[in-house]
């Protein structure tokens, strides 16, 4: 009987994930090889069987293994790079194809069987050439006889977990019809923790807390505004629909056996601007740690999965970011500046936590892995060209919204504004008005532009009208025209405009008539069809708007209604009202006007100048001022401080004596010194002498602006600031 042993080569390209032995759990950051060993008992990579029976024929028996190879290709499913990745992270496939042989065909198993022949018997497991190609963007399989398709696993850290542990990916934004997607990864981080401290790894960011040591929490920043402007675009060009921020959470493999404290990691916008330098002491208010509504804030949050146990296998956790996202984007009057993020772990009871959570970091081994947001957008079209023909936008927010509709309900502070016909509830129209008094005397309208005001709305979806509606969505035809009687949005419904008690002032007609209550020309109209997108509506109202400017009083507001399918049943038009949860959402009007100017104006008739002394000048000069236009110098924020500030220039100080706004008024930028004779023949003891004074040829304008400073590191806290501090915890925990 003789034996050959398997002649048998193995090529392995190395892959992104990592290696650990059966013993001992580590993360290698090296790719892992495949080991090759000619068949025997203590093979790592046996092709061929791990036993063998022979059943000897009766002259001679030849028992050849497997002469095998095996080609490994690494995956390419995901390309990460700053700011513009695209990640599509599916799962890879491995494609087996054993091949035909002449006698029996095995693949590789626990067992192979030998058939005894008469004369001689030859034992020949599968003789198989099998390629593994991770799927990438775009693969192609080619079926071989056999084929079997298996989801291969991500990077693991131990072998029993590549036997049971899936890579599921993290959904991404959902793209909307017409829009676009951008990826962001986190460009910075830094971890800070309380006393005691425990040991860290760059390939994570650890959040929580555990027995004998002292709270983690992270401190981020996603640079949205780059990664905009690498793929061209301003927080301008786009309107936001969906937003996620994404992180992948490792195996806990230490040693804490305690229970685990259910909760879940969630994101907190930072007061102040991201500092790399953040340690638990600064740059805090209180010097000892981030404290919420001082360091950090709560009008807007990110809160991911919940984790109820210790993560036995690694799996990714999303957070939406959406509402976030748009306070950073929006150009109303409710942005928020990107200051960056505290992430921190929240129990569900808020008793605190009883592991560390550890989150896959900028630095891990295998960049598909990272951290990561992604905001999916529609490309706005402005409804004029406003800046580039040299003006400015200003928004206007409505000073009240409802819809009236059959049922004769009061729906002012409803968070949607309704349009159309849903079958069951009939019709619904809705109105805004708009308090004209908001509007400053004297705004010019940039002439000879397209649409240089309209009514901006935001576009939710279809809405079902309950218990019943018709299944038809159908086009429908936004009309807007000029309301003629006055209401309120406490109180209109479909019968009344006004009413208090039981007695109240009806419209003319149920749901408003034609030509008494409201004007039947049409001023402006849009499509809605059938099926579309959340997305921006603009309705030009520019000839009504210039009516109201010359006569405040006649502004009463408008009525939006179907010009098209009123009648017809449908689904209502939905849009978000003034008092929807998120803000930038909400309707305004966008006016395109004049820029604001702050230029000089020279007094009517030229004046006798008299210095302190009593001198007189020898002839009359033209005296000028700086004068702010269009709403130039404009602040409300000034107003506040009543007398706290002299005219020219102001600054204010919040209560630790850091410079927060700095405010100039309409100022002189250039001036002309000029010379005038002063006569003094009326002062005693006083000469005739000449006088300078200034003329002004250039005036400047700045806005009250957020004054952005990085913050140094404190010293130690004073016995004082300490007791404010133990006094403001003990105020904000209860």
């Amino acid at each position: 009987s003789t034996t050959t042993p398997s002649s048998s080569s193995s090529t392995t390209t190395p892959s992104s994930s990592s290696t650990s032995s059966s013993s001992t759990t580590t993360r290698t950051p090296t790719p892992s090889l495949s080991t090759t060993t000619p068949s025997s008992s203590s093979s790592t990579t046996t092709p061929s069987s791990s036993s063998s029976t022979t059943t000897p024929s009766s002259s001679s028996s030849t028992t050849t293994p497997s002469s095998s190879s095996s080609t490994t290709t690494p995956s390419s499913s995901s390309t990460s790079s700053s700011s513009t990745t695209t990640r599509t992270p599916t799962p890879s496939l491995s494609t087996t194809t054993p091949s035909s042989s002449s006698s029996t065909t095995t693949p590789s198993s626990s067992s192979s069987t030998t058939t005894p022949s008469s004369s001689s018997s030859t034992t020949t497991p599968s003789s198989s050439s099998s390629t593994t190609t991770p799927s990438s963007s775009s693969s192609t399989t080619t079926p071989s006889p056999s084929t079997s398709v298996t989801p291969s696993l991500p990077s693991s850290t131990s072998s029993s977990l590549s036997t049971t542990s899936m890579y599921v990916p993290p959904a991404n934004c959902t793209i909307p019809e017409g829009g676009d997607r951008v990826v962001i990864d986190l460009s910075e981080y830094v971890v800070i923790q309380d006393e005691p401290v425990s040991a860290e790894n760059e390939q994570f960011i650890d959040i929580g807390n555990r027995k004998k040591f002292g709270e983690k929490i992270a401190v981020l920043y996603f640079d949205i505004d780059a990664a905009l402007k690498d793929n061209g675009l301003e927080p301008k060009d786009i309107a936001v629909t969906d937003s996620r921020i994404n992180f992948r959470v490792a195996k806990d493999e230490s040693d804490n056996d305690d229970d685990f404290t259910p909760g879940r990691p969630v994101i907190f916008p930072l007061a102040e601007e991201y500092d790399p330098d953040s340690t638990w002491k600064q740059p805090w208010e209180l010097g000892d740690g981030p404290i919420e509504e001082l360091d950090y804030l709560t009008y807007s949050t990110v809160k991911f999965n919940k984790i109820n146990r210790k993560p036995k296998l690694n799996f990714w956790i999303q957070g939406i970011s959406t509402q976030l996202v748009r306070y950073f984007l929006t150009e109303t009057i409710y942005r928020k500046n990107n200051n960056g993020f505290i992430l921190r772990y929240v129990t569900e009871s808020g008793a605190d936590a009883s592991h560390f959570i550890s989150l896959d970091s900028p630095e891990f081994m295998d960049p598909e892995f990272r951290p990561f947001m992604d905001i999916c957008f529609l490309p706005v079209e402005p409804p004029s060209p406003c800046e580039e023909e040299g003006g400015r936008i200003v928004r206007y927010y409505f000073s009240a919204d409802t819809f009236i509709a059959k049922d004769s309900i009061v729906h002012g502070d409803d968070k949607h504004i309704l349009v159309g016909n849903s079958g069951w509830d009939g019709n619904a129209r809705t109105l805004l008005d708009f308090d004209m008094s908001s509007i400053p005397d004297g705004i010019t309208l940039l002439p000879d532009i397209p649409n240089p005001v309209t009514i901006r709305l935001w576009y939710e979806g279809a809405e079902k009208a309950k218990p019943y509606n018709d299944p038809r969505q159908i086009d429908r035809k936004l009309s807007v025209h000029e309301v003629l009687e006055s209401w309120k949005e406490s109180q209109a419904t479909n019968i009344y405009r006004l009413k208090s008690g039981n007695s109240g002032t009806k419209w003319n007609k149920p749901m408003m008539e034609k030509g008494t209550d409201y004007n039947g020309d049409i001023i402006d109209s849009y499509t809605i069809q059938d099926g579309q997108s959340p997305t921006n509506v603009y309705l030009n109202i520019t000839t009504l708007f210039e009516k109201w400017l010359d006569n405040k009083a006649s502004a009463k507001g408008v009525l939006i209604k179907d010009s098209l399918h009123e009648n017809v049943p449908g689904y209502f038009l939905k849009f978000a009202s003034l008092n929807h949860p998120d803000p930038t959402k909400r309707p305004y009007l966008e006016v395109c006007q004049e820029k604001k100017t702050c230029e000089p104006v020279d007094d009517p008739e030229p004046t006798q100048i008299v210095d302190e002394f009593g001198c007189v000048s020898e002839m009359n000069v033209t005296l000028n001022v700086c004068v702010a236009k269009n709403g130039g110098c404009e602040t409300d924020s000034i107003l506040n401080y009543g007398n706290m500030y002299h005219s020219g220039v102001t600054a204010f100080w919040h209560g630790n004596h850091e410079l927060k706004t700095f405010c100039k008024c309409c100022i002189d930028k250039k001036v002309k010194i000029k010379k005038v004779m002063m006569d003094c023949f009326n002062v005693p003891s006083k000469e005739d002498y000449e006088k300078e004074y200034h003329y002004v040829e250039e005036c400047e304008c700045t806005e009250c602006k957020e004054v952005t400073q990085s913050r140094k590191k404190r010293s130690a806290p004073s016995k004082t600031r300490l007791l404010l501090k133990s006094a403001l915890k003990n105020l904000l925990r209860n």
